[in-house]
């Protein structure tokens, strides 16, 4: 195929091109930006209730870990009553007591 009848085919098929291209802009367009905005608007109410999730799950943690310190101290506590009973039965022994 010669050059110009080459160029003529190639401008034919690029102006083909530009008015699908011309056509898609027209329509997608409107529906693009409702769909964006919807999904826009269901992301930020997943934003917000992730939000809500994570300062929940927060104040769990915190519950959580105060009632782990009150049981370490407890723990801590009931630990120095058992070492204070076995001094003072270890040092109530003496030569010749029996134990019960």
């Amino acid at each position: 195929m010669p050059a110009p009848a080459l160029i003529f085919v190639q401008r034919q098929r690029l102006g083909e091109l530009m008015g699908h291209l011309r056509d898609l802009s027209q329509t997608a367009p409107g529906e693009s930006v409702d769909v964006l905005v919807t999904e826009n608007t269901n992301l930020k109410h997943r934003v917000q209730q992730l939000t809500r999730d994570h300062r929940l799950l927060q104040e769990r943690l915190e519950g959580a870990r105060s009632n782990l310190r009150f049981a370490d101290k407890r723990v801590t506590d009931l630990e120095m009553q058992v070492l204070e009973l076995q001094s003072h039965r270890g040092a109530g022994r003496g030569v010749g007591h029996v134990p019960l």
